[in-house]
């Protein structure tokens, strides 16, 4: 940026000076130091100088200029369920996460309700910035649009998918992009048949590779003896069926054949 200083008062010869931004978003003034810019508009920047310079007693009514001289090329990348994965070169002074998806045609309709932002700041461990989604394109909450920085990584996972089978309405494979417990899994399989025993094996599988099975009782879950379990990426539900029930309603479809039958003869 070049930055123009000039006392009003005294009418003192104007100073012009270049300064870089630095990687990390500071530029570096004479007698004042470092100063963060990084996001900033030019009119904030002009606002920040002049009171830095009357907070210092450098000038006593300093008059500041800035222009942008050169806007130096940073590269973005967006990886995971977008439309456009890829690098981005952005030429612009401020680049926010929306932008960035933007540029990489949005999420696509497997994206989960989250992205993350991956920075890697020099001497520091590597930061990671979860982003709710739904709450940024649906509802605007300008607060999740962070800036973006050379360097970061913007990541949109895919939605987790949990399989629900056994005797529930509508089997099959689910995503869900907002947390979800196991007996909302049930409900959004169609809910209970009249088989069902009310009792969940939870199969899990582990980092070793292998499944581990838990068992929910369902009504222990409804006195809240025990926990709803929040579900994550793979795991399958299996409702079983009430030995007792299946018995009864074989009997029953044993007896409406004979009376069928003997009616029929009869008849």
């Amino acid at each position: 940026v070049e930055v123009s200083i000039f006392e009003w008062e005294t009418n003192d010869q104007t100073k012009t000076l270049q300064l870089r931004v630095s990687e990390t978003g500071y530029i570096s003034l004479p007698t004042v130091g470092a100063l963060m810019v990084a996001g900033k508009s030019v009119q904030e920047i002009q606002r920040l100088i002049e009171k830095k310079l009357i907070d210092q007693n450098v000038l006593q009514t300093p008059r500041v200029g800035v222009w942008v001289s050169e806007f130096r090329s940073r590269r973005i990348s967006v990886i995971g369920s977008v439309n456009q994965p890829g690098t981005y070169a952005i030429h612009q002074n401020v680049s926010t996460l929306l932008d960035m998806l933007t540029l990489a045609g949005g999420p696509q309709e497997v994206a989960g309700g989250q992205a993350y932002v991956i920075r890697r700041d020099a001497g520091k461990d590597e930061a990671r910035i979860r982003i709710d989604l739904d709450e940024l394109l649906e509802k605007g909450e300008t607060d999740l649009n962070p800036v973006l920085s050379a360097g970061d990584i913007v990541y949109v996972p895919k939605a987790p998918l949990i399989y629900v089978y056994g005797e529930v309405k509508q089997a099959g494979a689910f995503t869900f992009r907002k947390q979800l417990r196991a007996l909302e899994a049930v409900a959004l399989a169609g809910g209970f048949t009249d088989l069902a025993d009310r009792r969940i094996s939870l199969i899990r599988r582990a980092e070793t590779g292998e499944g581990n099975v838990h068992s929910l009782d369902v009504a222990r879950i409804e006195r809240g003896e025990m926990p709803n379990i929040y579900l994550r990426d793979g795991d399958v539900l299996h409702v079983r069926a009430s030995g007792s029930k299946k018995a009864w309603t074989e009997a029953m479809n044993f007896l409406r054949g004979i009376f069928t039958f003997s009616y029929s003869f009869n008849k």
